[in-house]
């Protein structure tokens, strides 16, 4: 019924020229949430093999499985997952 996640962010924090946290709506099952994903690495360079500008991150966040209405047998397996995402953008 719910085959698809969704994140779209609301605002991105910088340390200088390097972003740190993106802040936006998660959605799962139906339900949004704000979430903040902390960014843990980033770094922007050409390609090595295409030759062209690209960008690559790596974020994390906790969340409660039970806020997502995917509680089950939430005390017996853990409510908070740590989400880790892997992104890389290449310029047309």
């Amino acid at each position: 019924r719910h085959p698809t996640i969704t994140y779209k962010s609301t605002a991105v924090k910088f340390e200088g020229d390097k972003p740190v946290a993106v802040e936006g709506n998660l959605t799962i099952k139906g339900v949004t949430r704000p979430v903040t994903l902390t960014v843990t690495g980033f770094h922007a360079m050409p390609h090595p093999m295409l030759k062209k500008p690209a960008l690559g991150a790596n974020a994390t966040a906790r969340v409660k499985r039970s806020e997502f209405n995917m509680g089950k047998n939430v005390p017996y397996v853990s409510d908070e997952v740590t989400l880790t995402i892997a992104v890389e953008a290449i310029k047309d």
